[in-house]
């Protein structure tokens, strides 16, 4: 089995209330579904994160080939490259070999970046230095078949949140997303990161590849015994793609 700390369960359309076990979920909402909180949801991807190196790349493969629902999360900081949940790039580029062999299936896989990556990637646009290293990083990605990328801004990442809410750091977030329209950002929204999410939520034109993880756990997997946020206004504002993590319980109702 592989070494996956949490999961995270990516559905369209809308939920009910409920209380059983779940990991994370991501809700595709749509106007009418925001008015109407009785309609069903559809899962369509299940995450998995936390692969390194102890994995062995083919057995992802083979179940990414089984279940295309399933998408592969890799942490990736660069301090911590090769330790338990973080995959070496040697490992990484071996598993995107593998899966590049088969072309009729293609296994998602999304990066979750850490550490010095999230560092540059808050200075995009004020650091040509931190600009060049995230320009070669997500271009490796992209190669590698990444296709969705989670940017880990707190403190217990490893990541230095003081100038969270400066709007430099908010420019230099919506440059490097606008500058990779092929991949989606994920945004972790929990009160750490408020400064960050607030101030790209006030952004006009807000980029379509860009979406927004309730994650108060900070990406460490851990429960949250308040549940799950429910904001519709956030939803709505936040282009209604939306999701759910460091929970052990379903907040609400698959069906």
């Amino acid at each position: 089995s592989t070494k996956c700390y949490f999961c995270q369960l990516v559905f369209k359309n809308q939920i009910q209330h409920h209380s059983k076990p779940v990991p994370s979920i991501y809700i595709n909402w749509t106007a009418a579904q925001l008015s109407n909180m009785t309609s069903t949801a559809k899962l369509s991807a299940l995450g998995f994160c936390g692969a390194d190196d102890s994995v062995n790349p083919r057995l992802l493969a083979l179940i990414g080939q089984n279940y295309p629902l399933v998408e592969f999360g890799v942490l990736f900081r660069p301090d911590k490259e090769g330790q338990p949940r973080y995959a070496t790039k040697n490992w990484v580029s071996n598993l995107s070999n593998i899966l590049s062999k088969n072309s009729n299936t293609k296994v998602r896989l999304a990066a979750h970046l850490c550490g010095s990556y999230v560092n540059d990637f808050l200075s995009y646009g004020a650091n040509d230095s931190a600009k060049e290293t995230i320009d070669l990083f997500l271009k490796q990605l992209h190669d590698w078949g990444f296709r969705r990328v989670q940017v880990n801004a707190t403190a217990v990442n490893g990541v230095f949140t003081e100038n969270l809410a400066d709007d430099l750091t908010i420019h230099s977030f919506l440059s490097a997303v606008r500058s990779y329209p092929e991949l989606e950002f994920i945004v972790q929204k929990n009160e750490e990161t408020s400064p960050l999410w607030s101030g790209l939520l006030k952004a006009k034109d807000m980029p379509e590849n860009m979406v927004f993880l309730h994650d108060e756990s900070k990406g460490t997997g851990k429960e949250v015994a308040e549940g799950w946020p429910t904001d519709p206004t956030f939803v709505a504002t936040s282009k209604k793609i939306v999701g759910f993590a460091g929970v052990s319980y379903f907040s609400h109702l698959i069906r």
